[in-house]
């Protein structure tokens, strides 16, 4: 859907920046997609020394548009824009020219209302082994679980994976560690409620 906030067409787009870290990357990458559009819902990455963003961003141009501004801002860095609810009239821009502020539009806008699901956070850790991911996922997808945000590291033979889960409502957390435990021998696992103080 496009939101629309003061007679203005709204499209929001997911925004990648990556490229390689270092001192002022972050100000100057968050800089350039501020003054293309406004920021909404972001995260950032270290991986393999390498500086990974995602960004939902609101703006009232077209996802080609955005990434042009984007990728002439920051030129070193490799940009991609993917059009989430793309402004359905794009207003024409000089090459070069700043893009215009826009209005907010909320990234809540493409969320389905349905039934609240349970907040877990969940850990892993155990032996680096190449199918922990698809395995842990797997499990989480067939009980109807939702990732919102995960994080893994692998330090020399240690596999670690953090993970902010929602589970459906009628979910059996110990039936699901039971499953996790038996296809992950070897690795500590924990469930525990999420603290809706922290977001």
């Amino acid at each position: 859907m496009t939101a629309t906030e003061g007679g203005t067409k709204v499209g929001l787009y997911a925004v990648t920046v990556i490229g390689r870290d270092r001192p002022g990357t972050v100000a100057e990458v968050t800089r350039a997609v501020a003054g293309g559009g406004a920021i909404g819902d972001s995260s950032m990455s270290l991986l393999g020394g390498h500086l990974a963003m995602t960004f939902v961003v609101s703006a009232g141009i077209s996802g080609d548009l955005l990434g042009e501004s984007l990728t002439r801002g920051i030129p070193e860095l490799t940009v991609a824009v993917t059009d989430l609810a793309p402004a359905p009239v794009a207003p024409s821009a000089a090459p070069g020219s700043a893009v215009p502020p826009v209005p907010v539009a909320s990234s809540g806008d493409l969320t389905d209302d349905g039934p609240p699901g349970l907040a877990y956070a969940l850990t892993l850790h155990g032996p680096t082994r190449t199918d922990v991911l698809p395995v842990a996922t797997g499990l989480l997808a067939e009980v109807g679980c939702a990732v919102t945000s995960m994080t893994t590291r692998v330090a020399g033979n240690l596999f670690v994976l953090v993970a902010d889960v929602e589970l459906p409502a009628q979910a059996d957390v110990a039936s699901l560690m039971r499953a996790m435990a038996a296809a992950l021998d070897g690795f500590r696992i924990a469930f525990r409620p999420a603290d809706p103080a922290v977001m």
